[in-house]
């Protein structure tokens, strides 16, 4: 697809991790391999009869009850358990019912040591009751470097309740960046003599020559988003707003006082620049009405120059374009289709990051830093100690074993880059052919934002240089609402939201600009002003003032 939602995207992309307590979750369909074979399993099965007993703790494991799974079988696991020196007890529980399980245990007392929670769901009212070790004091530079590493201490203050650290920020996976790329056939370049556009000025220009020159081909496509989706942002022209300074839907703050981009006086520049390549015909006239798949038709056949699109689709489109030109020279193989063209580098794309404006800079706006949160209870033995294993957990190192699995078995290191090993484990029972479990990334203790160690060298080629070019936008920029309280937000956002969209896009398709003035009026008093308000009010009270 064109566009694909972040939610299952990341699904996708993090395949058999779960939101658990305590673990990220469970995906059994690792490699098989004993860990007593492996170099790293006996490397941490070694002890003194003097060595510290292991540390023993709860967790709440999520679990897919339709897959088969032991945890006394699960190599990792006990790899893993070796490596820390800790016993880890899981309580088992359907993963569609781990919430409730949970918010059970939270409301009689009875808190796993560990405990991953949705953030803005139930986390800051159980920490204001006491329910989370204060952490506050205990994670710096000096005590816990690897946590601190993982997590920028701008994240840590949006996590605050009432001031105070009770959590690790979790987000999963390669983090919560940004993860769309400007994609452009790189051939249709080529035969106008121009080179990647960097700058929106470039682009332009570029997409003129494509117009005057192709006269079939569409210089930028958009579409119309599917339901549920915020219209204009992360959308067909993220790139174009983005180079004035803007993102549409993304409230900011400076020195404590909010407001939104929808109402910057540099978003109606923007809608000018875009009503301006509207009228030029450099846009899909259709941009307002078709569907996602509908434009993916027309990049298919050769009638699309550019457009936005998600990291991980790119490989896909690329596929299906050397399929259509074979198609076109009578070349392409008797049965319709072509080898895996993951490993090669793109033959008909191209793919970039934000472009700049006039300023030298731009904006992109990535998802909420981190969605759930990792606390100790407050009622486990030895607070310090949990810490202390979280902390030793997120080295490198530890990570590649929590992450990737037992080195040699679960993954390999050839020519110095990592390779997952993903056939010696029966899709069916789940195990390998000694009748062990492999828990891979299923056993992370509040892993952080960086992402997994070397994640992108464990994709395809063409996976990982369009992942690559997202994640290193340096233009990223978050939401300044995110984790704060506004009820006229949650009451009014929706409404306020598709206004835009249908002011915007009037105004893009030629509408008087006036109207950008008149919804701005209307957005502030019909629920705006009022969020602001309450955004900065909750703001005052999370850096506990």
């Amino acid at each position: 697809m064109l566009k694909t939602k972040k939610a299952g995207v990341f699904a996708a992309l993090l395949a058999g991790i779960m939101m658990v307590t305590g673990c990220s979750g469970s995906n059994n369909g690792g490699p098989s391999a004993s860990p007593a074979s492996s170099p790293a399993a006996t490397e941490t099965a070694s002890a003194s009869p003097e060595a510290e007993a292991p540390y023993t703790f709860k967790w709440l494991k999520a679990q897919d009850i339709s897959k088969p799974y032991d945890p006394a079988k699960d190599v990792v696991k006990q790899a893993i358990e070796e490596k820390l020196n800790i016993k880890i007890i899981p309580e088992m529980v359907d993963v569609q019912q781990y919430k409730t399980k949970l918010n059970l245990k939270m409301s009689s007392g009875d808190i796993p040591d560990v405990v991953r929670i949705d953030f803005v769901d139930d986390f800051q009212k159980y920490a204001q009751q006491g329910a989370f070790v204060d952490l506050t004091d205990l994670i710096n530079e000096q005590d816990t470097p690897n946590i601190m590493r993982e997590v920028p201490k701008e994240v840590f203050e949006q996590a605050k309740v009432n001031g105070k650290i009770y959590g690790i920020p979790y987000q999963g996976g390669p983090g919560a960046g940004y993860r769309w790329d400007l994609v452009m056939r790189k051939d249709y370049l080529e035969s106008i003599g121009t080179q990647t556009p960097q700058t929106l000025d470039e682009y332009y220009n570029a997409l003129k020559k494509i117009k005057a020159e192709k006269k079939d081909v569409i210089p930028l496509g958009g579409y119309t988003a599917q339901i549920g989706e915020q219209k204009y942002a992360n959308n067909s022209f993220d790139h174009i707003f983005g180079a004035f300074g803007v993102t549409p839907g993304f409230f900011t703050e400076t020195d404590g006082k909010f407001s939104n981009y929808d109402i910057d006086p540099r978003m109606k520049d923007a809608l000018l620049f875009l009503q301006k390549m509207y009228a030029e015909g450099l846009i899909d006239k259709e941009f307002a009405t078709i569907k996602e798949e509908q434009l993916r038709t027309k990049l298919y056949n050769g009638k699309l120059f550019s457009w936005m699109g998600w990291w991980s689709t790119a490989n896909g489109y690329d596929t299906m374009v050397e399929t259509s030109e074979l198609v076109k020279k009578g070349e392409l193989a008797a049965d319709g289709t072509l080898p895996d063209q993951s490993t090669e580098p793109y033959k008909y794309l191209t793919l970039t990051g934000s472009l700049v404006g006039a300023d030298g800079t731009a904006v992109a706006p990535m998802g909420a830093p981190f969605s759930q949160i990792n606390a100790i209870s407050a009622k486990t033995k030895d607070p310090k100690k949990v810490l202390a294993i979280i902390e030793e957990s997120l080295s490198e190192e530890n990570q590649m074993l929590t992450v990737w699995g037992i080195e040699g078995a679960d993954y390999k290191l050839e020519n110095g880059l990592l390779k997952s090993v993903t056939d010696l484990v029966d899709p069916q029972t789940m195990q390998d052919k000694d009748g062990n479990f492999r828990g891979i990334q299923s056993y992370l203790f509040a892993p952080g934002l960086k992402g997994w160690p070397r994640y992108l060298e464990s994709l395809p080629l063409r996976a990982s240089e369009a992942l690559d070019v997202a994640i290193n936008n340096k233009y990223q920029i978050t939401d300044a609402s995110n984790y704060l309280e506004s009820p006229t937000k949650i009451a009014k956002l929706v409404e306020l939201n598709t206004m835009r969209d249908s002011v915007f896009t009037q105004i893009i398709m030629g509408a008087d600009i006036k109207k950008f003035d008149e919804f701005t009026v209307k957005w502030k008093s019909q629920g705006g002003d009022q969020i602001l308000k309450e955004l900065e009010e909750s703001f005052k009270k999370k850096a506990g003032n």
